[in-house]
């Protein structure tokens, strides 16, 4: 999945570092500036939720995508919580990646609300 993502985003003219696990994302976070993050529910170590929220305590205006294949309502007040913007749900469009990376963009320079 990160493999597809990453293709997709650079597909669409953007650049991507990636990581395994959210550890190692978030060293990679500390070191550049990033847009946008893209972070998925499950892996090892840490989960997605994990990663959102030290993503926003290092940068807060940074918006997060959060990645689920489980088919589960996700609780508003836990997004909230833990700083994820965005979900998208696997299997996912290319194209709705896109838009998403998009609008988080605009997100981020102040341009709309989440």
């Amino acid at each position: 999945m990160r493999e597809l993502l990453k293709d997709v985003l650079r597909d669409g003219g953007h650049e991507v570092e990636t990581a395994p696990d959210g550890k190692q994302a978030l060293e990679i976070f500390k070191k550049d500036r990033f847009d946008l993050v893209f972070t998925d529910l499950g892996m090892p170590g840490m989960s997605g939720w994990q990663v959102a929220e030290e993503i926003k305590k290092i940068n807060g205006k940074i918006p997060i995508a959060l990645i689920t294949g489980w088919k589960v309502q996700l609780d508003k007040t836990k997004l909230k919580e833990s700083g994820v913007d965005f979900v998208i749900n696997k299997p996912f469009l290319i194209h709705h990646i896109l838009q998403l990376v998009e609008q988080g963009l605009r997100v981020k320079k102040g341009g709309e609300e989440i």
